[in-house]
């Protein structure tokens, strides 16, 4: 868990608020040569240089845990996953994270620990996830997966907490 708060720690601070201007779109690249009937295989262009690692740290490696990253049109508002435990058996630890001006991403909700989820309507004030859960049935030992929808209503205050609320 507390590779968890890390990450999402991390998460939330190296993702600029949706508020902020946008860049301009870069050039449109040029048209690519029609393929030839080997790749031609890279060639060096220049001198090689040498990374070394990043020191260890809290920091890095909960940010290494990272998996997903979903921001919520015209809102301050995003959903982002962990991986952790057994990826089989609802590995992404799945939260929504509010940016608060000028403090930053400081209001993170778990939502839940799911094998996926994906965001189906959104808007900002409420987002729906289809997410996959899944348990091992008690006596039998099999692995049961379900698909369900969740609607996260959005809290509109710094005091109010996030509603999420099961759907069909």
């Amino acid at each position: 868990m507390k590779y968890a708060a890390f990450a999402a720690a991390l998460a939330l601070a190296a993702c600029q608020p949706a508020t902020q201007k946008a860049a301009n779109p870069a050039e449109p690249a040029a048209p690519l040569a029609a393929p030839t009937a080997a790749a031609e295989a890279a060639k060096p262009s220049g001198p090689p240089r040498t990374v070394a690692a990043e020191a260890v740290s809290d920091d890095l490696s909960g940010a290494a845990s990272v998996t997903d990253i979903h921001f919520v049109k015209d809102a301050d508002v995003k959903l982002f996953s962990t991986a952790g435990g057994d990826p089989a058996i609802n590995g992404l630890y799945t939260y929504l994270a509010l940016f608060t001006a000028p403090d930053g991403w400081t209001r993170v909700f778990k939502i839940g620990d799911f094998n996926s989820w994906d965001v189906i309507e959104e808007s900002p004030t409420r987002v729906v996830l289809k997410v996959s859960r899944s348990w091992i049935e008690e006596g039998t030992g099999d692995v049961k997966t379900a698909e369900e929808k969740l609607i996260l209503d959005i809290p509109a205050s710094e005091e109010a907490g996030l509603t999420v609320t099961p759907a069909t």
